[in-house]
């Protein structure tokens, strides 16, 4: 009797559950004091999935890879796992809201850069090893297994690099970026670091450009010199190289960050936030904002907002951002006037920064004010470009383009 009502038990689990057994067991009522320690006492070494809720290739790494059996018994047998939650969310229940400052902390002090990320220390709590990204279960085994031995875990072989690398401006540079490829934001930045202390002048376009790619936030070397060097960054890199990179990384960390989708910002909030650290950009970054927003939600308070912006923010427009709002209006304009007002602003950030992108758009103006001719001309000029380059993708979408003009179809 009792071994048939424990038959009818097992029967009635989640087949999730079921599924996970089989998998990788993961310590979900532990916090990363007891993991580590758990760890220690065990000899065992730890596996850390960083993950987000919003993240495609984490969700499927739990969903196919993490349950199968031939994973579990590798993990099972030589590692204690734990995933944790980078990201907060309204859902979040009171186990990973526990894990809410120890993930922040793990976030900062080892600079994870994507997800999903995973994270190998040793028993004793060393950071050894990493692996970034989605892969098979036979793959992912084989690059965890690196984590074992100290002549193939990537954290030990970098730890040694970084002690023999002297101050070779070539060395420190490639080290740079193949910790960048690997998503490795701790020795990416260090590196980096040491590559602009050991070369002879930041400013020059190789330094510059390798400043660029290392520039993520406001908290990077190349932030302050963008910041607070425009004249000499642009005076190499080109017209407003160095305000653009400024306002990326605003935008994503004061404003971007932090919306939520659904909910219409406060722009008055935002206003708010943005004078009290920047307070010699922030008016026009909120209105940069609010015409983004306008731009994507609402096309008649886009078309309201973007001549008055224009007109106040004339001399400091990218001409990408010029290309855009003209954009916006060749697809949705029914007035003649604002077609003509942004083909003149298309035709300014064609001369300002010739490309085929700024030239599409361009040709999109031409075409909906009728001058079916000279936008052919121009979008068959967009192709060619395209195809010299290799831009196979945008290459195809633009001969479709070029496609409906001939046919005398809507763009």
């Amino acid at each position: 009797m009792m071994k048939k009502l424990l038959l009818m038990l097992v029967s009635c689990l989640p087949l999730a559950v079921l599924a996970q057994e089989k998998g990788i067991h993961f310590e979900h009522e532990l916090s990363w004091k007891d993991i580590r320690a758990k760890a220690k006492k065990e000899g065992k070494f730890i596996f850390m999935d960083c993950y987000t809720t919003w993240c495609g290739p984490c969700k499927m790494m739990s969903r196919d890879i993490f349950p199968q059996q031939m994973v579990g018994d590798f993990f099972n047998d030589k590692f204690i796992s734990v995933k944790v939650q980078m990201d907060k969310t309204a859902k979040d229940d009171d186990a990973v809201k526990s894990w809410y400052n120890d993930a922040d902390a793990i976030a900062k002090e080892y600079n994870v850069m994507a997800y999903p990320t995973f994270l190998y220390f040793a028993p004793d709590g060393r950071l050894v090893h990493l692996v970034v990204g989605s892969d098979s279960a036979a793959a992912f085994i084989a690059a965890s297994a690196k984590a074992l031995k100290p002549e193939t875990q990537y954290y030990t072989r970098m730890e040694v690099m970084a002690k023999n690398a002297g101050n070779q401006p070539d060395t420190l540079k490639r080290l740079a970026e193949e910790a960048m490829e690997m998503y490795d934001g701790r020795y990416s930045a260090l590196f980096a670091s040491r590559y602009l202390r050991a070369v002879p002048s930041v400013y020059t376009t190789e330094t510059l450009q390798f400043l660029d790619k290392f520039t993520h936030s406001s908290r990077d070397t190349g932030f302050v010199i963008f910041r607070k060097n425009p004249a000499k960054v642009n005076q190499v890199m080109g017209a407003k190289y160095a305000e653009k990179k400024v306002e990326q990384i605003i935008f994503g960390e004061e404003i971007y960050a932090n919306l939520k989708e659904g909910i219409t910002p406060d722009f008055k909030v935002i206003e708010t936030k943005l004078q009290k650290k920047y307070p010699d950009l922030s008016r026009k970054l909120i209105d940069k904002f609010r015409l983004q927003f306008y731009q994507g939600k609402d096309y008649d308070q886009f078309e309201k907002a973007v001549k008055g912006y224009i007109r106040q923010y004339d001399k400091q427009l990218d001409p990408s951002d010029l290309s855009s709002f003209a954009r916006t209006v060749a697809r949705k304009a029914k007035d003649t006037a604002m077609l003509r007002t942004a083909l003149a602003w298309s035709e300014r950030a064609v001369k300002e920064n010739p490309g085929p992108d700024a030239v599409s758009v361009q040709a999109m103006l031409v075409y909906r004010l009728g001058d079916t001719a000279t936008a052919i001309r121009l979008q068959e000029g967009v192709i060619s470009e395209l195809a010299a380059k290799e831009k196979k993708f945008q290459k195809e979408y633009q001969e479709k383009v070029l496609d409906k003009m001939k046919k005398g179809e809507s763009l």
